[in-house]
């Protein structure tokens, strides 16, 4: 496949650059990649360090002390620029016309190696991400899955929500952000991910240029998943909402576990696209939800499954009841070769779609070479797919579709008698 060859270098401080060139492209996208997320803080005292850190490192450097000089540079050239935080990631990436390659690296390089963290930008920025708190407490249905972490991995690093709490944000010291920041944001632990019109041997040039005179060593890491999960069923925010939101969710296979693609295709019949398992039983033949899917992600040492409707507070144990049914169905009755086929060609043509912007190939390269330590090629990806059969999809199903690994998240009003019920069904 044309241009689908990525190359990797890593410079002797040790930061890896993983490119892959797209002649067909007037772009380019440049994406600096930190391992650094959620998962590495001290719940404590840095519950929400890692995306208070994303803010503040667009607030300004010695070079440039304001934000609006780097929005500027950026927005000059027609340019877009954005960051986000993940569990075990933090990215930043600048996308922009090609002539102006050396300009997002540029920027990168300055903001991941000198932030000012101006005490008056840390207390603005502050107050902007407790509003941020306050924005996901007015969507149900962004925050229920917030609800599913301390059912999964109670005990764990893993949880849902990276942008921490107001008792902690409201409270935390500059100190123990720059801190965060020296201990993760070093040379050994950055990926520079580019994708475009541009050579790998340019992007070698570039970071060289602007990082290779750093060196520096990553000062902690995290402990990866080793307990289980929560004894209790349910995790419920009690609210006066004109319907309930609610995930039933489940633990998963990890990154490049053996039936990870058998799961994947699993997942996918069952609540990917209108055609869907879920869908067709759910929302068309007992118009319970309007909105119902099935999504899967995972790291590289557990996952998560999570099938998300918006029902009428009057039926939410239906619900339930209806969802559980196509996991019980499925179970028992497996897949035939047409559904199965169907389900991995929608697979193969979401992998081939999501890889024509420089953009989305960027963001897949860096995540998985700063998650995994390796990246793999769409030919890779593809011939995964193509390996699940029958037996491995059931055989997924057996292991984590069944009744002593469900949990529940719910916002709405959902009285304690509904609450057994929902437990007795996710049970049975």
């Amino acid at each position: 496949m044309k241009n689908n060859l990525h190359k990797i270098s890593t410079l002797s401080n040790g930061v890896k650059i993983v490119t892959r060139t797209m002649d067909d492209t007037e772009s380019v996208t440049v994406a600096f990649f930190v391992g650094a997320g959620g998962r590495y803080e001290d719940m404590k005292t840095e519950y929400g360090a890692a995306h208070f850190l994303e803010h503040l490192l667009f607030k300004g450097t010695t070079k440039r002390p304001e934000a609006k000089i780097i929005a500027e540079e950026v927005d000059s050239v027609g340019g877009y620029m954005n960051a986000y935080t993940a569990e075990d990631h933090t990215s930043y990436y600048i996308k922009l016309p090609k002539n102006y390659a050396g300009l997002a690296f540029n920027i990168l390089a300055d903001i991941l190696t000198d932030p000012l963290f101006n005490p008056d930008e840390v207390e603005r920025e502050r107050g902007v991400i407790l509003e941020e708190m306050n924005v996901y407490k007015d969507d149900p249905g962004r925050l229920v899955f917030d609800l599913t972490g301390d059912l999964l991995w109670p005990k764990d690093s893993l949880r849902t929500n990276v942008i921490g709490t107001p008792e902690i944000i409201s409270k935390m010291p500059r100190q123990v952000i720059m801190d965060y920041f020296k201990s993760l944001y070093t040379m050994d632990n950055l990926v520079i991910s580019v994708a475009g019109n541009i050579s790998h041997a340019r992007a070698v040039e570039l970071a060289e240029e602007l990082l290779g005179g750093f060196e520096s060593k990553t000062r902690r890491g995290f402990e990866r998943v080793k307990n289980g999960e929560s004894s209790k069923i349910t995790n419920i925010i009690k609210q006066d909402t004109n319907q309930t939101h609610l995930v039933v969710a489940g633990r998963a296979p990890q990154i490049d576990a053996q039936d990870e693609s058998s799961f994947k295709i699993l997942s996918t019949l069952l609540g990917s696209g209108m055609s869907s398992r879920l869908f067709l039983n759910v929302r068309e033949r007992k118009a319970l939800a309007y909105t119902i899917f099935m999504s899967f992600s995972n790291f590289i040492d557990s996952g998560k499954f999570e099938i998300y409707a918006g029902v009428n507070n009057d039926r939410v144990d239906e619900a339930v009841g209806a969802i559980t049914e196509e996991l019980i169905k499925i179970r028992k009755e497996g897949v035939d070769k047409k559904e199965l086929e169907k389900a991995k060609e929608q697979v193969r043509g979401r992998m081939i779609m999501g890889m024509e912007s420089n953009s989305a190939v960027a963001d897949v390269m860096g995540t998985d070479l700063i998650v995994s330590g390796k990246v793999w090629t769409l030919e890779e990806m593809l011939a995964k797919v193509d390996s699940v059969n029958i037996d491995g999809v059931i055989e997924a199903a057996h292991k984590y579709l069944v009744p002593e690994n469900l949990h529940f998240a719910g916002i709405g009003p959902i009285e304690n008698d509904k609450i057994k019920n929902i437990e007795d069904i996710l049970r049975k």
